[in-house]
């Protein structure tokens, strides 16, 4: 009989060897005691909705052709969404231009990525304004192993 922690180990290695495949990689997975295993994928391009389903598709037949478990289990795989925060260095090259909060060793930095570098230092675009000055726009270098998380900020202007 597998444990829940053996099939969990077993089902995101599945994942984690399929998914280059489909030009994806894990960013984060969930288990719920209901045995409902999540998977949130991302990749380097835009994200479809048809690789995600073909990706799942995928891993379903995998599943169905494997003998992973004998108990019934919920699998779900998804994009991670806008709202949760890049986890993975590949995510953020096609953010570039985006305005993002950087939790960083040093503090909060809010701004736009501009630009990463060879080195992986990342360049924000900060602009601040105080109340009838002109805005001050600077750019501020932050090293990628200096950001500890980092959310895009959603506009809709």
């Amino acid at each position: 009989m597998l444990t829940m922690a053996n099939l969990a180990k077993n089902l995101t290695d599945l994942v984690e060897q399929e998914a280059p495949l489909f030009g994806l990689f894990l960013v984060a997975h969930t288990i719920s005691p209901a045995k409902l295993f999540q998977f949130y994928m991302d990749s380097e391009e835009v994200l479809s909705m048809k690789s995600i389903t073909d990706f799942t598709r995928h891993i379903s037949e995998k599943i169905d052709d494997s003998d992973l478990s004998d108990e019934a289990f919920t699998f779900e795989i998804s994009s991670p969404g806008a709202e949760r925060p890049l986890t993975n260095r590949k995510q953020y090259g096609k953010h570039i231009g985006r305005s993002f909060d950087f939790v960083t060793s040093e503090g909060l930095v809010s701004g736009k990525l501009v630009e990463i570098n060879e080195n992986n230092v990342f360049l924000i675009e900060q602009t601040t304004k105080e109340k009838g000055k002109k805005a001050i726009t600077q750019i501020i270098e932050v090293p990628f192993e200096n950001i500890q998380s980092a959310t895009i900020i959603i506009s809709f202007k």
